[in-house]
């Protein structure tokens, strides 16, 4: 295993070095991004980060100046262009939607033999600016193993690209050590104990650093997309009635408000939800409160997208089973329609495992066979993950 996991290692590390020379300090430029300069003094170890944009990695390159083996989702390691990826910087790839337990033995595997691995254990870009769900998994890493950690926290990336828009903005982002821990620090600790010094270093509030730092993100139509994010109306509690315009958006019920350069919300109704991240903790609290009406809502839809395309996933190949499809989520299940006739139900509590990429492609487990619903468009894949979690008594974070 040690030969496998080194196979391509020095071209990794040339492709790496000779890249960040290269283009590195223009890609600084371009992102507006800083860093503040650190020499990781354990190895082997394992580099944790928050994560909110695609060109997270490529920041962390350049502002740690070493190699590591990046946890990539396998979807950017499909088609020709993903294999030549796999072939230049040989990542260690993750299924959206999938067990993890292959990612996991691959980075013990890489660690053993000492190889540094990063990895946002997170799994997902940040949808609302806080950090999301890290899976105690992520710290039992450190008991198959010996190796260090490394917290790294990058600051304005969520702002500059939230994962809900249509497009980005122009502003800046920092990138910096919160700590690092060697192996004797870690050894004897335990796994809760390795858990909660992740999850303390790692937790950002956007809005906690931007209300410090006030800077402006600067873009057009800095509102569209927000729905994808805003599935529910904080003033008539309705699904889907978000919609969006310029730095504008509205509910038919007559909530009007603004989205502004610096990332806050403006409403007279909207009460106290100034930001992305209050607007998704009232869906979360609204949800949790509403469990057993939902659960109970089963003759009428809680919800529907049409026009998704739907995929069996096979070795990360996709085979398409339908287009043009709606898909219609009550309090038991998932109804996929093509016109109407019923392609394929899923239960909710049979769905053992959902992923998330980018904002227009959801992936889930049901009965050990893994399928995709896609829209170029985007659509709210927030509310899909959100409503498995609570339908299912699962803790919605």
């Amino acid at each position: 295993m040690d030969n496998d996991v080194r196979r391509g290692l020095k071209r990794h590390k040339f492709v790496y070095h000779f890249l960040r020379i290269l283009i590195g300090w223009l890609l600084a430029a371009i992102q507006n991004f800083t860093y503040t300069p650190y020499k990781i003094k354990e190895s082997p170890v394992l580099i944790l980060s928050n994560h909110n944009s695609d060109f997270d990695p490529f920041l962390m390159i350049i502002g740690l100046k070493k190699h590591f083996k990046f946890v990539a989702s396998a979807n950017i390691m499909s088609g020709p262009i993903g294999k030549l990826i796999a072939f230049l910087v040989g990542p260690i790839p993750r299924e959206k939607g999938a067990s993890a337990d292959q990612t996991v033995q691959l980075i013990v595997d890489n660690l053993n033999a000492g190889i540094d691995v990063a990895m946002f254990p997170e799994g997902n870009k940040s949808w609302d600016g806080s950090t999301g769900f890290i899976s105690k998994r992520t710290a039992e890493i450190f008991k198959m193993t010996k190796c260090g950690l490394v917290t790294y926290r990058l600051d304005g990336g969520y702002l500059r690209s939230p994962r809900w828009a249509k497009v980005p903005r122009r502003g800046s982002v920092h990138g910096r050590v919160v700590n690092e821990y060697s192996y004797e620090q870690l050894k004897d600790l335990s796994v809760d104990e390795i858990y909660q010094i992740i999850v303390d270093d790692l937790q950002v509030d956007a809005f906690n650093y931007q209300d410090t730092h006030r800077i402006r993100y600067i873009g057009k139509s800095l509102a569209e997309g927000i729905g994808n994010l805003a599935f529910l109306c904080p003033v008539c509690h309705r699904f889907d009635s978000i919609h969006a315009k310029g730095d504008e958006f509205w509910c038919d019920c007559g909530m009007k408000a603004v989205y502004d350069e610096y990332g806050y919300l403006h409403g007279d109704k909207l009460i106290d939800l100034d930001n992305t991240i209050k607007w998704n903790r009232f869906q979360k609290h609204w949800l949790a409160r509403h469990k057993n009406e939902l659960k109970a809502q089963t003759d009428q839809p809680i919800s529907q997208d049409d026009d998704l395309r739907f995929c069996h996933v096979v070795n990360n190949e996709r085979v398409l089973l339908g287009e043009h499809i709606k898909a219609q989520l009550f309090g038991d299940r998932i109804l996929l329609k093509n016109g109407n006739r019923v392609e394929k139900t899923f239960f909710w509590n049979k769905i053992t495992k959902i992923g998330m990429f980018r904002n227009n492609s959801l992936f889930f487990t049901y009965g050990g066979e893994r399928y995709e619903l896609d829209r170029p468009s985007g659509f709210s894949l927030l509310k899909y993950f959100s409503l498995w979690r609570v339908l299912t008594d699962k803790t919605l974070v």
